[in-house]
């Protein structure tokens, strides 16, 4: 059977986006996206005084950022306050801030909602319903995602995230 030219366009654009969705991440797989590495260390690096070895699998870099998975081997330096974890859907690390976006329903009140996790707001956009929380600590930070995205007065949540390898080439 022969095809015309836009069928097949039509019909790799079909596959394609078949494709396309199926690859990505649902709501729900979103709060089991991340493996967190707790121990691990994290410095900032932006005169890349640092050498990091590359066949060693316990250190990396993320653009101006260095760490260690262990949390060794970089002691002499002043760690940041960011959270390495590596995305399971991608297989790339990431840096967390320890900040959860959250998407709240119309008319919620957000300080009842942060009061009854105990969780503080670093920043706040009414006019769209979004909120960041802050989550101390950081290793309860997949566990409160869950719980606030099983909340009712939760439409969606994510995970702040600073991911430098997609400006690494």
């Amino acid at each position: 059977m022969e095809f015309s030219k836009s069928s097949k366009i039509l019909i790799t654009l079909w596959i394609f986006c078949l494709v396309g969705f199926k690859a990505l991440p649902l709501q729900g797989e979103e709060q089991n996206r991340f493996q967190i590495y707790p121990k691990a260390l994290i410095v900032l690096d932006g005169n890349n005084i640092i050498s990091v070895d590359t066949k060693n699998n316990n250190f990396g870099q993320l653009g101006q950022y260095k760490f260690s998975l262990d949390g060794t081997g970089l002691a002499s330096t002043k760690p940041e306050k960011l959270i390495l974890a590596k995305d399971n859907f991608s297989d790339r690390y990431v840096l967390l801030t320890g900040k959860i976006s959250v998407k709240y329903k119309s008319g919620i009140d957000v300080n009842q909602l942060t009061q009854d996790y105990g969780l503080s707001i670093s920043s706040h956009f009414p006019n769209i319903r979004r909120v960041f929380l802050e989550v101390n600590p950081p290793e309860k930070l997949q566990d409160t995602n869950k719980i606030l995205l099983n909340d009712i007065r939760v439409l969606k949540t994510k995970l702040d995230k600073v991911d430098y390898n997609q400006f690494v080439r």
